[in-house]
C-alpha cells in the first residue's frame, strides 16, 4: 500500500510540476539489451536509461513487451520516481526477461512523462529495443562449418608441395643446422581457430607438427607438416622390427625430475642423454618412423633399448616393467593410468583390485605394487595378505571336498539300507503268501475228503 500511495503522490507532483512549467528542456529514455538474438529458455537483461542535458526533477513511464516471447521474471514495468538533488542527469532500471518461444518481438515504452529540477517540463524521446528470439538448433545451424586454412608456410623454406586448403599433408627440409622453425597460417574464416602454429624446435631427421582447425560448428580438419632435418651420420636402431633414430639434440627432449643431463657414447657418436642416480637407468630419444621422440631405457652391455615411462601418483612415481613372476589368483590384464596403457594384475576375485610390477624411480625398488583406483596412487605390494587369503580359500575347498565325500558316502550307506530293507519285506511277504496258499490248499483237501466220505455212506 505503501508503494501505491508513493506512485500516487509522485505522479501528482509530476502534473502540478506540469501546470507550474515554463519552457521545455530534452530528455531521452533509451532501452537496450543485453542479446538482442538471445537463445529460447535463457533469459536477458533489459536496461531502460532515463537521461537529460539538464538536471532531471521527476518523471514516469510505463514498460511494455510481447508476453507470447518474454516472461517478465524481475522489475516494475510502471516507474515513477524523482531527483533527490539538481546534479541528477541519469537514471537507470534493469529488468530480468526470460524467453520463452522463437520469433521477433520489442521492449518498448508505451507512456511517459518528465520534468526537469527547475520544474519546466521536458520534450522527451523514447526508444525501443528489437529482440530476435531463436532456438538452440537454430543457433547451431547458423554456425560455419569452415575448417579450412587459407595459408600455411615454414618460414624461410619452401614446401614440396604447393598449399592447398583440401590437401592435407606437407613435407620440408631443412639444412642439419637448423634447431628451431617457424609455422605461420591463417584460417579461411574468421570464425575459426587453429592450434599448432608458432616456433618449434627440431633434431635431425623428421619432425612431425600437427595443426588443427576447429570451425564454429566444432568440426575440425587436422594439417600435417614434416620437417626433414638433414643428418649426416644418422645412429639407427631397430626395436621388435621397427627403425628408430637416436636424437642427438637434448633441446628436443624433457629431462624426468630424478635424473641429471649427461652424455653417451652410441656407435662411436656422442649423444645426449639421462641418468638417475638412484636406478642408475640410462636414457636416450629415440625418433620413429613418424618423427615422434620418446625416451628408451638404454642398457649398454647388452646394447637393448626399452620404452621409458613415468607412472605419477600422490605416493609413488612408477617405471612399469614386466614380470617374470605370475601371481597365484590373479588374472594379467591391460590398463589406462594417466592416459598410460600398463600390464597389471588383477585379483580374480575382485574388480578393483590391481596390481603392478614395476620399479620405484625414487627409492630404486622393484616389485609388485597394489593399485589404489580410488585416487590412484601405489603402495607396495603385500603378497602375504593374498597368499593367506588363497589358503584359506583352498582349506575352505579342502573342507568341502571332505564333506562332499562324507555326505556322498552317507548316502550311498542309506542308499543300500533302504535298498536291502526293500528285499526283506519282498521275501517276508513271499514266506508269508506261500503259507497261506498251503493252509489255503489243505482246507481244499480236507473239504474234498469230506465230501467224498458223504458221498460214500449214501451209497
Amino acid at each position: 500500500m505503501k508503494g501505491i500511495f508513493k506512485k500516487i503522490i509522485l505522479a501528482i507532483i509530476v502534473s502540478f510540476m506540469g501546470v507550474l512549467s515554463l519552457s521545455a528542456a530534452s530528455a531521452n529514455i533509451r532501452v537496450s539489451t543485453s542479446k538482442s538474438s538471445p537463445i529460447v529458455g535463457n533469459q536477458i537483461t533489459v536496461t531502460v536509461s532515463v537521461s537529460s542535458s539538464s538536471a532531471l526533477g521527476s518523471w514516469e513511464y510505463s514498460l511494455s513487451y510481447d508476453s507470447s516471447k518474454l516472461k517478465l521474471m524481475s522489475g516494475d514495468t510502471h516507474i515513477v520516481d524523482y531527483a533527490s538533488n539538481s546534479s541528477t542527469k541519469r537514471a537507470s532500471y534493469k529488468y530480468t526477461f526470460k524467453v520463452i518461444a522463437r520469433g521477433s518481438s520489442s521492449v518498448s515504452i508505451s507512456s511517459y512523462n518528465g520534468y526537469a529540477f527547475d520544474e519546466s517540463k521536458l520534450s522527451i524521446s523514447a526508444g525501443s529495443v528489437r529482440i530476435n528470439a531463436i532456438t538452440q538448433e537454430e543457433l547451431e545451424a547458423s554456425y560455419s562449418k569452415n575448417n579450412n586454412l587459407k595459408s600455411l608456410e615454414v618460414l624461410g623454406y619452401t614446401l614440396e608441395s604447393e598449399f592447398n586448403k583440401d590437401t592435407l599433408e606437407y613435407v620440408v627440409s631443412v639444412p642439419s643446422d637448423v634447431t628451431k622453425i617457424t609455422i605461420n597460417g591463417s584460417v579461411e574464416d574468421n570464425t575459426a581457430s587453429a592450434t599448432g602454429l608458432g616456433e618449434f624446435e627440431v633434431s635431425e631427421g623428421e619432425n612431425k607438427f600437427e595443426i588443427k582447425v576447429t570451425a564454429q560448428n566444432g568440426s575440425t580438419k587436422t594439417y600435417t607438416v614434416k620437417v626433414n632435418v638433414e643428418d649426416k651420420n644418422p645412429i639407427e636402431v631397430v626395436i621388435d622390427n621397427e627403425k628408430y633414430t637416436v636424437v642427438k639434440r637434448v633441446s628436443t627432449l624433457v629431462s624426468p625430475s630424478t635424473y641429471e643431463e649427461v652424455k653417451e657414447t652410441i656407435n662411436g657418436i656422442e649423444v645426449p642423454a639421462f641418468k638417475s642416480s638412484i636406478t642408475n637407468y640410462v636414457l636416450v630419444g629415440l625418433k620413429n618412423s613418424s618423427g615422434e621422440a620418446k625416451l628408451y631405457v638404454f642398457d649398454k652391455m647388452n646394447d637393448t633399448y626399452t620404452l621409458y615411462r613415468e607412472i605419477k601418483t600422490s605416493g609413488i612415481t612408477l617405471f612399469p616393467k614386466e614380470s617374470k613372476k605370475e601371481l597365484k589368483g590373479f588374472v594379467k590384464e591391460t590398463i589406462t593410468l594417466n592416459e598410460e596403457k600398463i600390464n597389471a594384475y588383477r585379483y580374480k576375485n575382485s574388480k578393483d583390485f590391481y596390481v603392478v610390477y614395476g620399479v620405484n624411480i625414487e627409492n630404486n625398488v622393484e616389485g609388485f605394487y597394489q593399485l589404489d583406483t580410488t585416487n590412484n596412487s601405489f603402495v607396495k605390494y603385500d603378497e602375504t595378505i593374498i597368499n593367506d587369503l588363497n589358503k584359506r580359500v583352498d582349506n575352505y575347498l579342502l573342507i568341502i571336498i571332505v564333506l562332499g565325500v562324507e555326505t556322498l558316502i552317507l548316502l550311498m550307506v542309506l542308499i543300500l539300507n533302504m535298498i536291502r530293507k526293500s528285499r526283506r519285506k519282498k521275501k517276508v511277504k513271499k514266506i508269508m503268501l506261500d503259507k497261506m496258499n498251503e493252509k489255503d490248499k489243505k482246507v481244499n483237501n480236507k473239504e474234498e475228503s469230506e465230501e467224498n466220505i458223504d458221498n460214500e455212506e449214501k451209497k
